[in-house]
């Protein structure tokens, strides 16, 4: 896969503030998280075709793509891609023409926003109930361990750090040692843009890895890190009912509500040490 990209946007931005404090009102100075449109095109034998306009923070924009087309279950490896061209506000992904043709992919009818990863679908074809995973069974997902995540996380957000307005998503082996993270005013993004990371990589399945999220857990996270061969999922709120049953349809250990003291075991408690 050939990388281009022209020129590129900051992650955060800073803006003049009025602030008022101790019965004050003073002019200061405060850094913003970025969101900006940036359009998705994906060419086959010199033929363009625009899927959509996805909302995000910019930068890692290729690792985006990436795992934004893994997690809509359109390619399986990064050798499916031949090139990704990015500029600030247009994505052209060109794709192997032995295998795929332009009526694979489906136009969305109205930005995807940093919020909506199904937004602009015509159908609910896009519901895909990940298969059970081919991955160990045994356990390994320690709690010592799993309580440790959420402060983890949270040292390894240089952005949120600066403006407090970006989810992160970050993987963990099974002894707690930080492998990837990346952040993203949308949850959804973050989380392509770590899958699409560990793709281009050639790093997926992520054999004994905690996928670890800074919010609630929704069935698309699920359904991301399913088709990924992301075994192990911890969040710091609550799932959905959606991403329980998809997490146990698919075979995942879906922890929620992890904090310093007590998380509750939602799925595949068989790979948590301790339980019975």
């Amino acid at each position: 896969m050939q990388i281009q990209h022209i020129v590129s946007q900051e992650a955060t931005k800073t803006t003049p503030v009025q602030v008022w404090s101790e019965g004050k009102i003073n002019a200061s100075k405060d850094s913003l998280v970025s969101e900006a449109a940036i359009e998705i095109v994906v060419e086959i034998d010199s033929v363009q075709k625009k899927l959509g306009i996805l909302l995000r923070t910019p930068g890692d924009d290729a690792e985006l793509v990436t795992g934004w087309l893994l997690g809509e279950a359109i390619i399986q490896s990064n050798s499916s891609i031949l090139e990704i061209e990015s500029s600030p506000e247009r994505i052209v992904v060109t794709m192997d023409s032995d295998n795929f043709s332009l009526s694979d992919f489906q136009e969305r009818e109205f930005p995807i926003t940093s919020s909506c990863g199904l937004c602009g679908r015509e159908t609910l074809d896009g519901l895909i109930i990940p298969s059970r995973l081919t991955i160990s069974d045994e356990r390994w997902v320690s709690p010592t361990v799993l309580v440790e995540l959420p402060s983890l996380l949270t040292d390894s957000q240089d952005h949120f750090k600066t403006t407090g307005g970006l989810h992160a998503c970050a993987l963990f082996d099974h002894s707690g040692n930080l492998i990837s993270v990346r952040e993203d005013v949308g949850r959804h993004n973050a989380l392509d843009k770590l899958i699409g990371s560990r793709l281009m990589a050639d790093s997926l399945p992520a054999e004994k890895q905690i996928l670890m999220l800074s919010g609630r857990i929704g069935y698309e996270l699920i359904q991301k890190a399913a088709l990924a061969g992301i075994p192990a999922i911890a969040g710091l709120g609550a799932p959905s009912s959606m991403a329980v049953d998809a997490a146990r349809s698919a075979g995942l250990t879906l922890i929620g509500f992890l904090k310093p003291t007590r998380f509750n075991v939602y799925t595949g408690g068989w790979r948590v040490i301790g339980t019975e």
